[in-house]
């Protein structure tokens, strides 16, 4: 079909828009507690039993809150995804139960949404609990890997300007001779004619 891309061409560009995107939300616009602590507030929502209704809260966050990183929210959608949900939800009526107690006459193996508010319960209970531990984690990773990024910016800046200044500062043969390099010697400078 004329007019678009080959499909090798359209994900380059997908990557480079992402590129684009994750190093904007590094910039300094952003500290790197609301980087980490945009992400940690989508990792919380998205982990909740919400049934995919977690995305109403996080998009009017990323939309209302000035100092909500949208990336980092939405970032959170990404890693907490589906198949992730699965297996939370899966351990977190586990959690539930050691906090919340057993359901009278009902086996761990027997345990059903048919089972009712008890299930609900001893669900929302354990995914609480694994929400908030999640977003704490989230929110430590997040920001080690901000601060670690602006760091090694910072460093490749510094290591630049040492290569620099270290060529200006680095005597020339003629210095070690007791002879004035043309650079030092201003009077041996040739000046162009105004």
């Amino acid at each position: 079909m004329r007019g678009q891309l080959p499909f090798g061409s359209q994900i380059g560009r997908l990557v480079q828009r992402a590129r684009t995107g994750l190093e904007e939300s590094f910039s300094v616009a952003y500290s790197p507690q609301q980087i980490a602590g945009s992400f940690a507030i989508g990792v919380f929502i998205t982990m909740l039993p919400t049934f995919g209704l977690g995305l109403i809260p996080v998009v009017l966050l990323a939309y209302r809150v000035a100092w909500i990183n949208k990336v980092a929210i939405f970032a959170s959608g990404i890693v907490i995804n589906p198949p992730v949900k699965w297996g939370v939800y899966a351990a977190s009526i586990p959690i539930g139960i050691l906090l919340v107690g057993p359901i009278e006459g009902v086996e761990l193996s027997e345990l059903s949404v048919d089972s009712g508010s008890e299930v609900l319960l001893r669900l929302v209970v354990g995914n609480l609990l694994l929400a908030v531990i999640a977003a704490v984690i989230g929110y430590i990773l997040v920001h080690r890997m901000v601060v670690g990024y602006r760091q090694r910016e910072t460093e490749v800046v510094e290591d630049v300007v040492d290569i620099v200044l270290d060529e200006f500062d680095e005597p020339t043969e003629s210095d070690n001779d007791g002879n004035t390099d043309r650079k030092d010697n201003p009077s041996t400078e040739t000046h162009p004619e105004r």
